[in-house]
């Protein structure tokens, strides 16, 4: 039974429907009206039009072209096309968390992943791109953009899951380690009110081959490694948040729970309690096909869309303070908000959109865990909401018990289901179908 006490508050609604990027047309263009609707909380900068134009956006060799360059000539750098990307961003109200780094390289022949021949140099060039974004330099805004992640994925390199080797990092694990604690200092020492993080981890547990949907766990290494490296008094560095990636499959509920679990253990172990935890990319992986490719077409449909919601209800329960999904441009495989060339909001959208309704409420309410549903509650004192997650292949039996509300003064609906249904009167028992989220309002 889903028991929900509306007049039991566990806090607040957290900001969990971020996202990796935006949905335009061009990336020097207005966001689509529909991806507005979204009011994502944040946009994070990782693999900016990927695959095509991501030569122009972002990332260090894009914005400073040679690195022999002075790196305090205003002429060295090119900001245009970052520019143009951010200012419709920080236009709609959204939050930028820029990473500091390179696109990912899966293809066999690797640019721009390998250590810089100097880190103090390229933590310069990176003070430098935040001076541009938030102090005005060389003909720049003051965005006040908060969060600065160092890097992406340093960690991901097992064999099993990248077919050409390592596509993120080409240097020791010491040597990232080192980048880390250059640019962060620095930029802490001469931007002392933003927010420095990483290191954006691919395999905080294990690795995760989505292909096969298999997590095969390890002894984490590179983030033990991490932590002491920038916690030696020689090496000592600061770390405002931390981030990591749960790309989930089947299991993904018992995923998101035990990966959370063990970065909030290592942080306080390691003292740094007080660091901000962010999954700055996730998504759903369910092959149906046993081909690879299905998992593809199922983030855009009620399959995906299910487990998406579900994850997100999760989520509100774990130690995760903020979460980007990956990704909302429309030109990438993992890109499954709309459809294309429509433009047409997929089941994955209205998952996001639905979260957005119940953030808007506010306040979390109590309401407990069942097996094979995922579920929320949220209120902002007079309205009231319920959802549940369908994310299994079979219909699930909700018997509902409210405390703090009336079962009639609810509607029911199902955004999202293998069978579209209308909205209706609600009833304390109901059927949901496979891979479905049902929603109970006290409101239209």
């Amino acid at each position: 039974m889903i028991k929900v006490d509306f007049s039991k508050i566990n806090g607040k609604i957290k900001p969990l429907h971020g996202v990796n990027n935006a949905a335009r047309e061009t990336g020097y263009g207005d966001l689509l009206p529909d991806f507005k609707k979204l009011h994502v909380p944040f946009s994070r900068l990782h693999d900016t039009r990927y695959p095509f134009g991501c030569g122009k956006y972002v990332d260090i060799p894009c914005i400073f072209r040679d690195f022999d360059a002075d790196a305090d000539d205003p002429a060295s750098y090119d900001f245009y096309f970052t520019d143009m990307y951010i200012k419709y961003l920080v236009e709609n109200g959204i939050e930028v968390m820029y990473r500091l780094g390179v696109t990912i390289e899966h293809a066999p022949k690797k640019y721009y992943i390998y250590p810089p021949s100097s880190a103090d140099k390229w933590a310069d060039i990176a003070e430098h791109i935040v001076r541009h974004y938030n102090d005005g330099w060389a003909d720049g805004f003051r965005y006040n953009i908060k969060y600065w992640e160092i890097w992406n994925e340093p960690d991901g390199d097992n064999p099993d899951c990248e077919m050409y080797g390592r596509p993120m990092w080409e240097g020791t694990h010491e040597e990232y380690y080192e980048l880390y604690s250059k640019a962060a200092n620095r930029i802490k020492k001469l931007h002392p009110d933003v927010l420095v993080g990483g290191y954006s981890s691919c395999y905080i547990m294990g690795s995760f081959h989505s292909d096969e949907m298999r997590w095969i766990k390890d002894d984490a290494k590179f983030f033990r490694g991490f932590l002491d490296y920038i916690t030696a008094p020689e090496t000592k560095a600061p770390l405002d948040f931390f981030s990591w990636h749960g790309y989930l499959g089947d299991n993904h509920m018992e995923k998101i729970r035990e990966e959370s679990e063990f970065v909030d253990m290592m942080l306080n172990k390691y003292g740094l309690g007080d660091a901000l935890r962010f999954d700055t990319e996730w998504n759903v992986l369910v092959n149906t096909e046993n081909d690879g490719r299905s998992k593809f077409i199922n983030m855009r449909n009620n399959i995906g869309a299910s487990n998406i919601a579900g994850a997100l209800f999760e989520m509100q329960r774990c130690k995760v303070d903020g979460a980007m999904f990956y990704d909302a441009q429309l030109w990438c495989n993992y890109g499954p908000l709309f459809e294309l060339p429509s433009f047409k909001p997929t089941d994955a959208y209205r998952a996001l959109l639905l979260f957005d309704e119940l953030y808007s409420l506010g306040q979390s309410a109590d309401i407990n865990e069942e097996d094979g549903v995922s579920t929320i509650a949220a209120t902002d004192g007079v309205k009231k909401a319920l959802a549940l997650a369908n994310f299994k292949s079979v219909p699930y039996e909700a018997e509902i018990d409210i405390i703090g509300g009336d079962i009639n003064d609810f509607t029911l609906c199902f955004p999202i289901a293998g069978t579209k249904t209308d909205e209706k009167r609600a009833t304390d028992k109901f059927i949901m179908p496979p891979h479905s989220v049902a929603v109970l309002r006290n409101y239209k």
